[in-house]
């Protein structure tokens, strides 16, 4: 038996102050010894004390806990081991959480420095607008297109451009409307796409705004647009757990708005905090990894050129998804009818690209009989075109202009970021990605060197 466990402890000094009690009454009403009373009172007195002190060690030590946890402190210290077993445990306890409480908002801050970095980068305007007409962000962008300081009330910006806030009225379209402005030069035309959100049961606006005079081309439009409504979904995807699961941390450690009282902390609401720290970084890991995959397509590094010999790049790529190709049934091959063909690129880049199509092909070749991938290339007037075919079922027509585009996806779990990260690649070889396809027959794109 552990007696220095909690339960074991607090036992132990109860059953003694009962029995010393006990002790006092049987003697006061048996003896008549004053000074043994005097003395058995005062013993009495100092067990009352001591376990009061046993108490309000705990009750010390868990407040600094809630106070670490509300202030984000992880200097805190804590003196429970040398009280016991189960207060060594505690103490590890509130230690390992307080860390995970301050790694969750380092990266949690990282998260919100790189959304950041993300909105203030952009070349469009962005504007987030509360129900209560609250401005709670505008990038700079938004600022220079609309000539504007940073204003918190709508009221004052209604007040600036009072067209504008016409055009927008009480934020209850979806879609794009067009405003137009006077300036020193003449009319400067904007377009303006609202979007709807709701996070914890508030509603917000999302406004961006763009000039006309410098739109990108329709599809690269789409794709800025079809980026805002990716970042949100994300954003809300990852923000509404990390929320919600804060609200529970703050409840089970609070009451009425005051922190709860060290006995009133289980080790089973221990084990569900835990479990909610580790649902926020999980959520927070999540959001990371979709920012790093935008990162990838927008930065993309300059290629480091050297003579690569096709051959040896398509054994290379083929011995590398040749057991994936397996497992769907698909035969993953390659031909060359030029042994000595190759390319000047960088190695590596080429090779994420012919990997990033044959994975973009297998959802394709999904039930089809004798389905197949197949590498090959040719040297042609221009320079040399890699293939890569396939059988699937091929792109409707209506799509197949599309799926250059950032973030465009003709599969739900697709990302939209393979293809035109390798498109990307291929302009960094000052060359092309083409594709042609036929419903019901197959695909074949074409990896164009020298065509820019």
């Amino acid at each position: 038996m552990n007696f220095r466990s909690y339960p074991i402890q607090i036992s132990l000094r109860l059953l003694l102050l009962l029995f010393s009690m006990g002790l006092l009454f049987y003697l006061s009403s048996h003896y008549e010894l004053l000074f043994v009373n005097i003395v058995m009172v005062l013993v009495l007195i100092g067990q009352a004390i001591e376990l009061a002190y046993y108490q309000q060690k705990l009750l010390i030590e868990t407040r600094k806990f809630l106070e670490a946890v509300r202030f984000g402190d992880l200097s805190t210290r804590f003196d429970l081991a040398r009280s016991g077993k189960a207060f060594a445990e505690l103490e590890q306890e509130f230690s390992r959480m307080l860390s995970i409480i301050h790694e969750s908002k380092v990266k949690g801050d990282h998260r919100d420095q790189i959304l950041n970095l993300i909105l203030q980068n952009l070349n469009l305007g962005i504007m987030l607008v509360d129900e209560q007409g609250h401005i709670l962000l505008t990038n700079d962008k938004c600022q220079e297109l609309l000539d504007i300081p940073n204003f918190q009330n709508w009221k004052r910006l209604e007040e600036r451009l009072p067209s504008l806030a016409k055009v927008i009225g009480d934020f209850n379209f979806t879609g794009r409307k067009l405003w137009s402005r006077e300036n020193g030069s003449g009319a400067e035309e904007f377009y303006l796409d609202l979007q709807h959100l709701q996070l914890a049961g508030i509603h917000y606006h999302l406004l961006s705004i763009g000039t006309m005079r410098h739109a990108l081309e329709e599809k690269e439009m789409e794709a800025w647009h079809r980026l805002i409504r990716i970042l949100a979904h994300e954003v809300m995807n990852s923000v509404t757990p990390v929320v919600s699961l804060s609200e529970t941390l703050r409840d089970m450690v609070a009451q009425d708005g005051k922190a709860k009282k060290p006995e009133e902390i289980s080790e089973e609401d221990l084990t569900d905090m835990h479990e909610a720290l580790s649902t926020i970084i999980r959520r927070s890991k999540g959001m990371l990894s979709f920012v790093e995959e935008y990162r990838k397509l927008s930065q993309l590094p300059a290629p480091e050129k050297t003579v690569v010999p096709l051959r040896e790049l398509f054994e290379e790529v083929v011995q590398l998804m040749h057991k994936e190709a397996e497992s769907r049934q698909v035969k993953l091959s390659y031909q060359l009818t030029q042994n000595r063909l190759a390319v000047k690129a960088d190695k590596k880049m080429i090779e994420q690209v012919l990997i990033n199509l044959i994975k973009n092909a297998f959802p394709a070749l999904e039930g089809r009989e004798n389905a197949f991938i197949e590498l090959s290339a040719e040297l042609q007037n221009e320079g040399v075109v890699v293939y890569v075919r396939d059988n699937g079922e091929g792109i409707d027509p209506d799509l197949i202009s599309q799926i250059f585009v950032p973030f465009f996806s003709t599969r739900k779990s697709g990302t939209g970021i393979g293809l035109s990260l390798s498109k990307n690649i291929m302009k960094t070889h000052q060359g092309n990605l083409k594709v042609q396809s036929v419903v019901g027959e197959g695909t074949l794109f074409k990896l164009c060197f020298g065509d820019e």
